[in-house]
């Protein structure tokens, strides 16, 4: 009996002793845990830093070839702003280096993954943010009146979480491109749409007046392009893509869009090989067959203005997205110069020196590259001479800034890693509707369901995490 009770008595003081091992381990993790939470403070750039004149900076910019086709003439530009720029601060030392367009956001993230990115890049994509990490906030940067410099619109485009991401560099109207001589003979009325926009529906009944002209009239629509479908969405007046709880899509904005798509289809208003228009979109213009063209970035806008100056049968406008919206907003997109620290900090002066390169080449030396591509900057003080200067008539000038003053920029989602997620599943199946003529119901019951597998997937593996 004796021997029994000192056995019982053994196993209650090991499993006491394992209790309290448990305990003790646990705790100390938590209390681990708790310190590093607690002990992470937040990244900050001291405001009195000043730049050392005895000291050398080494400063990194990467950009891309923005003038295609003049590749000497930009960097010859590069060259002398660096040279201009060393003038002033001659112990600053900036070497740039330009990237493919096909694989410089891909190098950008490997780079931010080694924890080597360049100091400044040129973020043309408007990424907006790339790394909550490395990317240093230009607020921390900011003079006293640097911020109202620039037009407040690109700053907003660029805050998140109370930080500014990047310096706003262009602003860029989200529009579409008509032949003014078809709309005209189709008795389109230009001058209300332009002053007041127009709905989705007089978009609709303007697009069939084109196609009836004659058998060669149609509109075009590029299905490789999926910027259509967020300047729709840009232009609802409820436009939230995903569901309150942020756990799935909005079918009503899926619907909606997929709907007005559709029903221009149906009415077989583009040329008849679909899947094959974005072929038409340049050559149907140029023919005076095509009488609007959609989406067009920066650099085909660029490129039809300089050919429309030499063009004797084609008159060239600007057309604003159609909207649902009664405010008749115009989607813009804010391209911007981002900068970043590396794993090892060189210091706060180093990020002060940075700054000022990324100032002098964005707000004195950007007018270069707006002039030539006929984009409107987002530094205030050069609208002014951007409009003295830039190689356009004063009607098409007066519409880029209408559209400028008429901005609106929204994202999917605030939450940067799921909104690339999201965009890669209805790029996908946007250009399946048209490829593969998709029924409404198709195209979107396809992205939400793919859409919720990855939501569950998320789920599970944050689930597994904690």
């Amino acid at each position: 009996m004796l021997k029994n009770k000192k056995e019982k008595l053994n196993w209650k003081m090991i499993i006491i002793i394992m209790l309290v091992v448990f305990l003790v381990s646990g705790g100390i993790t938590f209390y681990l845990r708790y310190q590093q939470i607690e002990g992470a403070k937040p990244f900050t750039i001291d405001p009195e830093v000043a730049i050392d004149p005895n000291k050398e900076y080494r400063i990194s910019y990467w950009d891309y070839d923005l003038l295609i086709g003049q590749s000497e003439d930009y960097n010859q530009f590069l060259q002398q702003t660096i040279e201009e720029f060393s003038n002033i601060y001659p112990n600053i030392k900036v070497t740039y280096q330009l990237l493919p367009f096909s694989r410089g956001e891909q190098k950008l993230q490997e780079a931010v993954e080694l924890g080597t990115p360049p100091d400044i890049y040129d973020d043309i994509f408007s990424s907006r943010l790339i790394s909550e990490e490395l990317q240093i906030p230009v607020n921390l940067l900011f003079g006293e009146s640097d911020q109202a410099r620039y037009k407040q619109l690109g700053i907003s485009a660029l805050t998140y979480d109370n930080k500014i991401w990047g310096l706003p560099n262009w602003l860029i109207p989200q529009i579409w491109v008509g032949n003014q001589r078809i709309l005209n003979r189709a008795k389109v009325d230009l001058a209300k749409i332009k002053s007041q926009g127009w709905s989705w529906d007089e978009f609709y009944q303007s697009a069939i007046k084109v196609k009836d002209l004659d058998d060669k009239s149609y509109i075009v629509f590029n299905p490789y392009n999926t910027d259509i479908f967020y300047q729709l969405l840009a232009n609802i007046d409820e436009n939230n893509l995903l569901s309150p709880d942020g756990g799935s899509f909005n079918r009503k904005s899926l619907v909606a869009i997929f709907t007005f798509l559709d029903r221009l289809r149906k009415e077989k208003l583009f040329p008849r090989k679909i899947n094959k228009m974005n072929k038409r979109l340049i050559a149907g213009f140029w023919k005076g067959e095509a009488g609007i063209i959609a989406p067009v970035n920066t650099f085909l806008l660029n490129n039809l203005l300089k050919r429309d100056l030499k063009e004797r049968y084609i008159d060239i406008t600007l057309l604003p997205v159609p909207s649902n919206s009664m405010k008749r907003k115009a989607p813009l997109k804010v391209t911007s110069l981002l900068l970043f620290r590396q794993k090892e900090y060189q210091g706060d002066d180093h990020s002060k020196a940075v700054y000022q390169f990324a100032k002098f080449i964005n707000q004195e030396k950007s007018l270069y590259l707006a002039e030539k591509l006929r984009v409107v900057p987002a530094y205030l003080p050069l609208q002014s001479i951007w409009q003295e200067r830039v190689n356009l008539n004063n009607q098409l000038k007066e519409e880029m800034l209408s559209y400028v003053d008429r901005g609106i920029y929204r994202r999917i989602t605030s939450n940067y890693s799921l909104e690339e997620e999201l965009k890669d599943i209805i790029d996908k199946h946007y250009q399946e509707f048209w490829l593969k003529t998709l029924s409404v119901d198709r195209v979107v019951d396809d992205i939400i369901n793919e859409s919720q597998n990855y939501f569950n997937q998320d789920k599970t593996e944050k689930a597994e995490e904690n």
